[in-house]
């Protein structure tokens, strides 16, 4: 399913006595926010090393490795904490990429913490890559543009569709880049042979890196200690970074779901996140939708909210968040990550400020098994069994039986079919979500929630 948002302008690049200025047309689909003119503008220090970046990034979102779906070119920009960040997704969901440029690749002025997302079409594509090595190129980035002075070129961008997948699959990648751990760093050497050990071809199964020696090593056989990486052919979109990166480290998940390959490209840095099945992609994971439905008083998620806002940049450890427990801390970070509030950053292990162009419903209303969840309360297809704090036990109809959840503070279990598959590395099933959502709704909220939906 797809939006189509209209830009209120068409994107342009005028002619100037001192070179060319590229305006993006900008849509928003948040309007509660203060207009501000400007959150960025400055020169490059990097232009270079910006420019591929950019360019591997519009890469990404140019891809599909599913049969069907459209190329898409438009990253989520967000400025804030002295920081630019680019991010977007591979059409089909599985790839992500963010570019990170930091402070010391910049020369300007961050007016205002802000997010919006962009256009990046051919004509930009095809200015970003005449880009050299010490050449003066300036960003300005506002609510309402992008200005990327360089090049004389005119663009015109009337319309673009936004799939909803985006919506889900950036809650559910920074859900996971905050369960990630660091495995193994590569040295240039071992990243040249890392790429030139990437089979030919679409590869469907699993392939796992392990190392001979120091030399990094493929195999579709999963040994002790290796590393599972899913359709490895999607590394080959980052080819074009060898040339410039320092140092590869590679992050993974403790269930498999996900690796993250993160270069360190002198003052920039690139992070591709890979989902485990490339033919689902993160927009399939249901990994946010508990945290969605959690019970978490609205006063942590207030003060949180507030202080991310504020800071734009912060960790568990600061000691203003002391007041909140590490588990409740870990509740209330990973809600507002799946509001879509909070972005996280690999190499620093911090959270980021960053609200994206999107509205928080469409991720509830358009998750399947969220609505299959509320559907079964609709019906009442349930029995209570226990409902305490230490234990909470329903009978959920299924095909033609009850199947049995129960939920303590340290399990969550089911009788279906999807829990025994998948248990919770793709988030919970039907059944377990609608034993959450009644246990954390009053009778009067249950019916607001089936009104919203039109159940």
């Amino acid at each position: 399913m797809d939006i189509t948002y209209q830009y209120n302008e068409p994107s342009t690049i005028t002619k100037g006595k001192n070179g060319s200025e590229i305006f993006l047309s900008h849509y928003n689909e948040s309007f509660e926010e203060k207009e501000v003119p400007c959150f960025f503008w400055g020169k490059l220090k990097e232009p270079y090393t910006i420019a591929r970046s950019l360019l591997t990034l519009s890469k990404i979102v140019a891809s599909n490795f599913m049969p069907l779906g459209s190329a898409l070119r438009d990253p989520v920009i967000t400025a804030g904490g002295e920081k630019l960040r680019l991010e977007g997704f591979s059409s089909c969901c599985s790839v992500y990429g963010k570019v990170t440029i930091l402070p010391e690749a910049l020369d300007g002025e961050f007016l205002q913490q802000g997010t919006t997302n962009v256009d990046f079409n051919t004509e930009m594509i095809a200015a970003l890559s005449k880009i050299n090595k010490g050449e003066h190129v300036f960003f300005s980035i506002g609510k309402k543009e992008f200005v990327m002075q360089k090049q004389d070129h005119k663009v015109i961008e009337k319309k673009v569709s936004l799939p909803i997948r985006w919506i889900k699959g950036m809650a559910t990648v920074q859900l996971l880049s905050a369960a990630m751990k660091e495995v193994a760093v590569l040295d240039k050497l071992q990243i040249q042979l890392l790429f030139r050990a990437i089979p030919k071809g679409d590869v469907k199964d699993d392939y796992y890196l392990n190392f001979r020696g120091k030399k990094p090593a493929l195999s579709p056989i999963n040994t002790k200690g290796s590393i599972c990486i899913g359709g490895i052919h999607r590394l080959r979109l980052l080819e074009n970074l060898r040339p410039l990166a320092q140092k590869l480290i590679i992050y993974i998940t403790e269930s498999e779901q996900a690796t993250a390959f993160q270069f360190e490209l002198s003052n920039v840095r690139f992070t591709a996140i890979l989902s485990r099945s490339f033919w689902r992609g993160f927009s399939g994971e249901g990994n946010t939708l508990e945290n969605l439905i959690e019970d978490i008083p609205e006063e942590w998620m207030q003060k949180l909210n507030t202080y991310a806002h504020i800071n734009e940049e912060f960790s568990p450890d600061d000691p203003i968040l002391k007041d909140l427990p590490s588990i409740e801390f870990k509740s209330v970070a990973t809600r507002l990550s799946a509001m879509g509030l909070l972005g996280f950053d690999l190499n620093e292990g911090n959270y980021y400020y960053r609200k994206l162009p999107f509205k928080m419903s469409s991720v509830e209303s358009l998750n399947p098994r969220y609505k299959n969840a509320l559907k079964l309360i609709k019906k009442g297809d349930y029995e209570w069994v226990k409902n305490s704090d230490e234990e909470t036990e329903t009978k959920i109809k299924g095909s033609g039986l009850f199947h049995k959840v129960i939920i303590t503070p340290h399990k969550t279990l089911c009788t279906c079919t999807w829990f025994a598959t998948h248990q919770t590395s793709r988030g919970a099933c039907k059944h377990i979500l609608a034993t959450q959502i009644l246990k954390n709704n009053t009778e009067k909220e249950l019916k607001q929630l089936l009104e919203e939906f039109e159940l």
